[in-house]
C-alpha cells in the first residue's frame, strides 16, 4: 500500500483556514515545494520530485485519478496532501489514511485539522507508521486511532526494511456506561492490579466479595462512573464527582485502564467520550479538573491529548499510598468543547 506521513509536530495551534479539495494541475509549483522536500517524502513511499514536469506528471497520473486525494490548503493554496484508499471486496469495510504535510507548516496542529475533515463516518480506518515517526503516530492517537500492534520488517521504504506500527479507528468498539454487578469479573482483573492503582486514593481490591461490594457501594450509585467498555467488557474507569454548594460549578475528573490496554489510545478515546457528555449530565458543572502526580506522566499525555489544559504545579499537595505528593493541576472548561 502507498502510505503517506509525514514528521508533523503537532501543537493544536488553530488552524481556521484549512481545507481539503481536488488537486488541480495549477499546484504543480506547490506541490514540489513539500514533495520535493526529503525531510517530507522521508517516510513515505513516494519518491523525492526533483522537477515540475514530475510533480504535474504526479498530480495528473496519481492525485487526480485517485478516488480520494486531497490538497492539503491553507487560504486555497496547497500545502499538503491527504488520502483514503479504500479496500475492495469483503474488505470494502476498511480503508487506509495516509497524508503529508509541507515542513514549514510542521507543530501547527494543521495535519490533525486535515484528517479530521477527510475521516468519513461508516469507515474502519487503518494508518502504518514507521516505529520511529512518533510525530505521526501522535496524530493519530489524536484523531482517536488505536494501536494494533508492530508490524515486524514490514516493508521495503526507500532501500531498507521498515518496521511499522498498525494503527485503526474503530471507536464503535469502545464505550461507556454505568457499572453493572454482573461486570464482577472483569472489573476485578485490573482492580486488582498494583500498576493500575497506583495512583488512585483506593487500593487494589484482592477477592471478588470485595469487587462485588465495590461494584455495589461505590461504582453503580456514583454521581458519574462509567465502565470504560471494549466491544462491551469493563476494562477501565472514568469518574467525575460534581463538588456542592457554591463549588458545584467544579467537579473532579479521573479514570484508570486495564494495563493490557496502555499504549493504544483507548484511554484517550474514552475521556473525549465522557467530555462530550460530562456537561449535558450534569448542568451545573462549568470546570472538570483532574490533579495529576508529577511523574504519572501517562495520564498527563492523556488528559493533554484530549484538550486539557494544565494549570500549575501544586507543591505537597495531596497524601497518595501514605505519601505527601506533588501534583499537576489540569481543567476543561464546558466553553472549550
Amino acid at each position: 500500500a502507498t502510505i503517506h506521513t509525514c514528521k508533523a509536530m503537532e501543537n493544536n495551534v488553530s488552524s481556521e483556514n484549512v481545507t481539503l479539495r481536488p488537486y488541480r494541475l495549477s499546484d504543480a509549483d506547490d506541490l514540489l515545494s513539500y514533495c520535493g522536500d526529503d525531510n517530507v517524502t522521508r517516510t513515505t513511499r513516494c519518491k523525492t520530485l526533483t522537477s515540475k514536469e514530475e510533480a504535474e506528471s504526479y498530480i495528473k497520473e496519481f492525485c487526480i485519478p485517485h478516488s480520494y486525494c486531497r490538497s492539503i490548503c491553507l487560504n486555497d493554496r496547497s500545502i499538503g496532501l491527504i488520502l483514503i484508499r479504500t479496500e475492495s471486496g469483503d474488505d470494502k469495510c476498511r480503508a487506509e489514511l495516509g497524508y503529508a504535510l509541507s515542513a514549514k507548516y510542521w507543530g501547527q496542529g494543521i495535519t490533525t485539522k486535515a484528517a479530521k475533515i477527510a475521516i468519513h463516518e461508516g469507515f474502519k480506518l487503518q494508518a502504518k507508521v514507521e516505529v520511529e515517526n512518533r510525530a505521526s503516530q501522535r496524530v493519530l492517537e489524536k484523531l482517536g486511532f488505536l494501536k494494533e500492534g508492530v508490524l515486524r520488517k514490514y516493508m521495503y521504504n526507500k532501500g531498507e526494511l521498515a518496521q511499522l506500527f498498525a494503527l485503526f479507528m474503530d471507536s464503535s468498539r469502545i464505550s461507556l456506561r454505568p457499572f453493572k454487578l454482573s461486570d464482577v469479573d472483569d472489573f476485578l482483573k485490573w482492580a486488582s492490579d498494583d500498576r493500575v492503582t497506583r495512583y488512585l486514593r483506593w487500593n487494589s481490591i484482592t477477592t471478588r466479595e470485595e469487587a462485588l461490594a465495590h461494584l455495589q457501594n461505590v461504582a453503580i450509585p456514583h454521581p458519574w462512573r462509567r465502565s470504560i467498555c471494549l466491544d462491551h467488557r469493563c476494562i477501565g474507569y472514568i469518574s467525575i464527582f460534581p463538588e456542592s454548594g457554591e463549588d458545584r460549578c467544579r467537579a473532579n475528573f479521573g479514570y484508570a485502564l486495564a494495563t493490557e490496554y496502555w499504549g493504544q489510545g483507548i484511554t484517550t478515546v474514552a475521556v473525549k467520550m465522557a467530555l462530550s457528555n460530562a456537561f449535558k449530565d450534569l448542568p451545573y458543572v462549568v470546570r472538570l479538573q483532574a490533579l495529576v502526580e508529577v511523574e504519572n506522566t501517562g495520564s498527563r499525555r492523556v488528559l493533554e491529548k484530549a484538550g486539557f489544559l494544565k494549570e500549575g504545579l501544586l507543591r505537597k499537595y495531596g497524601c497518595c499510598k501514605g505519601e505527601i505528593r506533588d501534583f499537576f493541576a489540569y481543567s476543561f472548561l464546558s466553553t472549550d468543547t
